[in-house]
């Protein structure tokens, strides 16, 4: 058994974890920005374009034991996260299975390094490296040149493209020691939001295109790879 899922089928995993503070940002549950709405367009996304068996989105602690039947992982706002050891070692276990984690929506120095504190509870001695535009991930249905930059709604209100000290977009990964992409980490830009917002009279349909583009690429690749 390992994180492919019966039948090849593509579950999306909305991880649900705890936060610093329950009340971060006086927001609530970090883990469920966007939910559901993100997930159900990008599902119909993959479903217009791909030939892949989709199942239903669904929202999935780390500790779940489905978690193994789940080959997709999203997991948002890693700047308020909290992993518990049994957590960690849970999700630790899924990647190195197969399983494959994207990252998305946090932004600058402060949240970058209360990311990579929880990380190196997964992975204490894996780098997180530069993800260069000529791998598969970039590639694999779509073709991007450049590492776009995503605006959330948050940004966009402030009249600019980034949030607090995250002027440049990166995309960073883990790999196993075979190479394959298992944490594909996008900060500094907010793929959650380009789903949720495609349909906002505010929100540019270039930026909605783009957000769809790379959720289709790294389903793909998440299944291929």
């Amino acid at each position: 058994n390992d994180a492919r899922g019966q039948d090849n089928d593509f579950t999306f995993g909305r991880v649900v974890y705890q936060s610093r503070s329950s009340f971060f940002r006086g927001f609530g549950d970090r883990w469920a920005v966007d939910y559901p709405s993100a997930d159900a367009n990008v599902i119909r996304a993959l479903r217009s374009v791909t030939t892949l068996k989709i199942n239903e989105p669904k929202a999935i602690e780390l500790t779940d034991p489905d978690l193994f039947e789940i080959p997709f992982l999203y997991i948002l706002e890693v700047g308020a996260l909290q992993f518990s050891q049994e957590e960690a070692d849970a999700l630790r276990e899924y990647l190195l299975r197969g399983g494959f984690m994207m990252v998305d929506d946090f932004h600058g120095t402060s949240e970058w390094n209360r990311w990579e504190s929880q990380i190196k509870k997964v992975f204490p001695h894996r780098p997180m490296e530069e993800i260069p535009m000529d791998h598969p991930v970039f590639h694999c249905y779509y073709d991007f040149d450049k590492y776009p930059q995503i605006p959330g709604t948050r940004a966009i209100f402030s009249g600019r493209m980034y949030e607090r000290d995250g002027k440049v977009p990166h995309c960073r990964g883990i790999f196993d020691d075979q190479r394959r992409l298992m944490v594909l980490i996008n900060w500094n830009t907010d793929i959650g939001d380009g789903w949720e917002e495609a349909a906002s009279y505010y929100y540019q349909r270039e930026w909605a295109e783009t957000a769809y583009r790379l959720g289709v690429n790294y389903a793909v690749y998440s299944m291929t790879h």
